[in-house]
Formats: structure tokens, sequence, C-alpha cells
């Protein structure tokens, strides 16, 4: 049974959330503008970073809020926490290879029965079962389905690439993310119900071919 609470952040997760955001936004322009920037040496505008930021930037935020929302909704404590080294190999690929490969592990929403106090945390006694780590792993992809459809709109309404490439990045992103393997969400997903597993694969497939018509 889903419960009701307060949605709860903390200055540490908005930092961590803040930072991956930039260095995400940072790496990804450098793919996305490549031929610009890296035509004839290192010609960067901050241009490109403020579409990236709107392109990705929303795909992995909402994401990982999706997650988080359905997490605290089960009572479980919540947060955000960015991975220095992920970032860190997420610029260095993409500046090496001049646009050509980037690999984002920003980090991850951490997850555990507890609530914080002033003195500290104290365990909780609410169960995290497959059907409820399920669910929570569906949230993320579900999010970037949303968006997907949202940047769509956006794209036939006003025909610029930066809503193209957000409806892309998102579809993308969700497909990636439901990869049956550790650490993924459609791990989770797999192990709770792999009927929901497969047609929110058939979902997402669908709105990553409708990305790019």
């Amino acid at each position: 049974m889903i419960k009701s609470t307060r949605f709860k952040t903390s200055r540490t997760e908005i930092q961590h959330i803040t930072i991956a955001l930039l260095a995400l936004a940072f790496a990804f322009s450098l793919v996305l503008f490549r031929k610009e920037i890296f035509s004839g040496g290192f010609n960067y505008n901050f241009r490109f970073f403020t579409e990236t930021l709107i392109a990705v930037g929303f795909a992995f935020v909402l994401h990982e809020l999706g997650h988080k929302f359905v997490a605290e909704k089960y009572g479980l404590w919540a947060e955000f926490r960015m991975w220095p080294f992920g970032l860190m190999l997420a610029i260095g690929m993409s500046l090496i290879s001049k646009g050509s490969f980037v690999f984002a592990a920003p980090g991850a929403t951490m997850i555990a029965p507890i609530r914080e106090t002033k003195n500290g945390f104290v365990m909780k006694h609410v169960s995290i079962t497959k059907e409820k780590m399920g669910k929570i792993g569906l949230a993320g992809p579900v999010v970037n389905n949303i968006l997907t459809l949202f940047f769509v709109a956006l794209s036939l309404a006003f025909g610029l690439e930066v809503f193209k490439t957000g409806a892309f990045v998102n579809a993308g992103l969700a497909i990636f993310n439901l990869l049956p393997f550790a650490v993924l969400d459609g791990q989770k997903i797999w192990s709770w119900s792999k009927g929901v597993w497969l047609a929110e694969m058939l979902i997402s497939g669908s709105l990553l071919f409708l990305s790019l018509v």
C-alpha cells in the first residue's frame, strides 16, 4: 500500500543533483554539437550548454525524482547521490573522443528503510519487496516516456531541434534503463514482473520510433 508522505530533500541532495546536472549538460553538449565545437579547434558557445541542459537535464533530473517520489510514498528514505568518478569519466571521454562518445553514469537515487532525525538516521520497519522495488524502478522510465511525448508535442508545435533532441534523449534513456541488468531499473522491473517489463519496453521502443519521425 502506498502511503501519502511529504516530498523531502536535503541541501546535500540538491548540491549533488546540481553538480551532476551541470556536468552532464557539458559532456552531452560536446556530443550534440561536436561539429560546431571541434571543427578547427575548440569553439564553445554557451548556447550549446543551455540547449543541452533543456534536452538532457529534464531527462536526468525528473527520472531520478520519479524514483525518489515513489520510494518516499512507500515510507522509504530516498536521495540522489552523484558518482564523481562517473561524472569525470563522462566529461573526459567526450573531450578525448571530440564528441564521438560519452559514457554517462552520474549517480543514483539511494533508497533505504530509514528516517532522518536531528541525531542521525533511525531504522524503520518497512519491508522492501520485489514489487516495491519494481515499481520504484518503473517510475524513472515512465517519467521519460511522459517527457518524450511532451518534447514530441513541442517539436511538432515549434519545429526546434532542441525539442526533437529532448524527445530522442528521453526515449533512449528509458530504453537504456530498462535493460534487465544489475543496477539498472530494468533488472528490478524484470524481477518483479516480466509482463510489466515487456509492456514498458514496447511503449518505450514505440516512443523512440516516434521521436525519430
